[in-house]
């Protein structure tokens, strides 16, 4: 037991000795000899202190890439590079580099005890949520399966999500749950329809008619209204031929 004990009782006092956790984003093509020059202050400060690097692509052609982006989403990255402040409740500061400094360090690392700080990541994370939606709904060819699953539960999540607005439900009902639910239904015809997929595209149209109606003159609810106007003509259209 003491041979367990010693080993568990050193990695508490690593974890609580390791302080913040420091993050540098960038995007291509950023100088790393500007970038190390530009975090002197850090080095000044903390010479202990150690930098994970994250590169940032201007659009992400991987769910690897897409998860970097998500995360400096959740950490409240605005401008590249900077540098992220975490300790193990998560990213509580964002410093760009080119206004980095002592005094602006000492008092980024005093956001840690903001009152408002746990509301702050609760936002960004659920801004990081429907980025990332979005990129798995773009990037995950063909979507199926438990992934096409996945991305109902988290869409329908979200537009319940207290920080989710009107325009925000519109939004991801039009451009993600009706997409999704006509995925489905794709997914399930297979040359003719069945009392499954018949129901299934009953849902999608459901979908689409409640987000037109959320505000039928917003810019989606008319981008929803004419896409049920074509719904409507097609399907007209099918019976004529049939």
């Amino acid at each position: 037991m003491k041979k367990l004990l010693l080993p568990l009782v050193c990695l508490l006092c690593f974890l609580q000795a390791r302080g913040e956790e420091y993050t540098v984003y960038f995007s291509h093509g950023t100088s790393a000899a500007a970038m190390v020059k530009k975090l002197a202050p850090l080095r000044a400060a903390d010479p202990q202190s150690e930098c994970r690097y994250v590169v940032l692509s201007s659009k992400a052609e991987t769910m690897a890439e897409a998860i970097n982006t998500a995360n400096a989403l959740k950490a409240g990255v605005e401008e590249l590079p900077c540098l992220v402040i975490g300790d193990e409740h998560g990213a509580f500061a964002v410093v760009p580099l080119d206004q980095l400094s002592p005094e602006r360090l000492q008092a980024a690392k005093a956001n840690a005890k903001a009152p408002d700080r746990e509301q702050q990541a609760r936002q960004r994370n659920f801004a990081a949520q429907q980025y990332l939606l979005f990129a798995r709904m773009s990037l995950l060819n063909p979507l199926q399966g438990e992934a096409l699953a996945q991305c109902l539960s988290t869409c329908r999540a979200l537009m319940e999500h207290p920080f989710a607005t009107p325009a925000d439900k519109q939004r991801l009902g039009f451009e993600c749950l009706y997409p999704l639910l006509m995925r489905e239904y794709a997914n399930m015809y297979q040359g003719a329809h069945t009392p499954a997929s018949e129901a299934k595209l009953l849902e999608a149209i459901a979908a689409l008619e409640a987000a037109r109606d959320a505000d039928r003159n917003s810019t989606i609810g008319k981008r929803a209204f004419a896409e049920r106007e074509r719904l409507r003509a097609a399907r007209r259209q099918a019976r004529t031929m049939e």
